[in-house]
């Protein structure tokens, strides 16, 4: 291969590790002091902040804070749809084997979701369904920001 060559690969490596360095640094996002930034608030919609105070330290921490209003509300949205589509077991039915608890995993190896089920198990991290076909709606209608929020999968 020809010095030509090669730097072209070289240079061209680059690249996709600037872009790559690029998509790390926007996942990993934290305001500076006196930066507005957005976080959810309990009404489930975008409330705005200015990095100022320990109280916006906490927010930080302890939330998903984003850029712009339109990345917030994005969340905002996927949230009041999570809300909708899951559902939560009591503690009855948790101790009922009779009854499926549906939740959404994911494979990285074969980078797709799949929907499981147990029974008196749970995961406090993953999302709960009562049937197989409301997490199948789920994933059709919100497979991005699954992918996105629960999983930090950037297609």
């Amino acid at each position: 291969m020809s010095n030509q060559k090669q730097i072209e690969v070289i240079e061209n490596k680059i690249k996709e590790l600037q872009k790559e360095v690029e998509k790390l640094k926007a996942k990993e996002w934290i305001p500076t002091e006196g930066e507005n930034y957005f976080a959810i608030g309990p009404t489930l919609s975008p409330l705005i902040y200015a990095r100022n105070s320990t109280f916006d330290e906490e927010i930080i921490r302890y939330n998903k804070v984003f850029k712009t209003h339109e990345e917030a509300q994005d969340y905002a949205n996927y949230l009041k749809a999570k809300k909708e589509y899951s559902y939560e077991f009591s503690k009855e039915e948790w101790n009922d084997d009779s009854i499926s608890k549906y939740y959404i995993r994911y494979s990285y190896t074969n980078e797709n979701m799949q929907i499981d089920y147990n029974f008196g198990a749970r995961d406090i991290n993953k999302i709960y369904f009562k049937s197989k076909e409301k997490a199948e709606e789920f994933i059709k209608k919100y497979c991005k920001q699954i992918l996105k929020y629960e999983f930090g999968v950037d297609e």
